[in-house]
């Protein structure tokens, strides 16, 4: 902790100039205060060390680590669940990324993986974005130049399965807005570690389509609500829509075909007094993956769905259910 304590001045007087979210990417899901990020410059880094940990005092089970590279000070929390040990048979681990101008342990808090996880029995991870200066925010970078959050989070995922008792197989990465945009990054450039993703409120960047080079097929569930006035479900400048809209392929299309799917389906999902949206299925696809993703006609940009009772769409619910169904190989056993 006392990389952490060193720098709190330095880092509580950044969180005060955030005033934007990454231009794609949005805010956090709630609003919550701000907290320290990291991203700081270390004045002596070690890149290639292993990470520091120790116990995060407000949750039980929960690590706080630190993590030298690329000449940046990388923090993340990890979670173990509580019937955690080296005797049971080795746990999935699911990657939760932050929005734009947003912070880890805040994601931890509102994404409700945590929860999850104990009832459940997986490991979470909750890496922190850098501090873009520019931006005067924290976010995470899919483009190829700046930050190598590449390189950082895959150091994560190495040093978990070395550390850990978890299944190398059973990697996934949700993300929410800016850390969608992460997921889909990671998907086509982390393939090799990542066995299925979940993005939120966030599309596939110019960048990450026009570069994107998976070695696996892919199972993705995608939940975006058709009122987001931050990352639009058709598109914009810098993104790919959802769907195609007329002009531009979409982000289904695209992995529709790298998948080599057959068979489309869709359910409208109507309560008895409210239509609150869809779920478009790509099934019958390469070695067995599948796509789902959720149109959500009352939602915004935010990452649990509004509304009472049977109106909502529970979301790490949703994204769980999905993505415990597939190892890194296709559907388990």
């Amino acid at each position: 902790m006392g990389k952490k304590t060193n720098n709190i001045f330095l880092k509580l007087f950044l969180s005060a100039l955030m005033m934007l979210v990454m231009s794609c990417g949005g805010g956090s899901g709630t609003i919550e205060e701000e907290k320290p990020t990291e991203g700081i410059p270390d004045e002596t880094p070690s890149d290639g060390s292993a990470p520091e940990c120790s116990n995060y005092s407000e949750l039980e089970n929960t690590q706080f680590c630190t993590l030298s590279i690329g000449g940046l000070m990388r923090e993340f929390y990890l979670h173990l669940p509580e019937n955690y040990s080296d005797q049971v048979p080795p746990l999935p681990v699911l990657i939760s990324l932050h929005g734009g101008g947003d912070y880890a342990d805040a994601n931890m808090a509102y994404s409700g993986f945590r929860q999850l996880a104990d009832q459940n029995s997986f490991v979470t991870i909750y890496p922190q974005g850098a501090i873009y200066e520019e931006k005067n925010s924290t976010g995470w970078n899919t483009e190829f130049e700046g930050v190598d959050d590449i390189t950082f989070l895959e150091s994560v995922i190495d040093w978990t399965i070395e550390n850990f008792n978890v299944q190398p197989k059973e990697f996934y990465a949700a993300g929410f807005s800016n850390g969608a945009f992460m997921a889909y990054h990671m998907a086509c450039n982390l393939s090799h570690k990542i066995a299925a993703v979940a993005p939120v409120a966030g599309l596939m960047g110019i960048t990450t389509y026009e570069t994107c080079n998976p070695i696996h097929s892919m199972s993705i569930i995608h939940l975006h609500g058709e009122l987001d006035n931050v990352i639009y479900i058709d598109g914009g400048d810098e993104y790919l829509p959802l769907e195609d809209n007329g002009t531009t392929s979409g982000v289904v299309t695209y992995w529709k075909n790298f998948n080599e799917c057959n068979v489309f389906e869709e359910e409208i999902l109507q309560s008895e007094e409210n239509l609150i949206g869809s779920v478009g299925v790509w099934k019958d696809c390469r070695d067995g993956m599948e796509i789902n993703y959720w149109k959500l006609s009352q939602v915004g940009h935010e990452w649990e769905s509004k509304g009472e009772g049977e109106d909502v769409i529970n979301v790490p619910t949703t994204i769980w259910n999905f993505v415990s169904q597939f190892n890194i190989d296709g559907p388990k056993d």
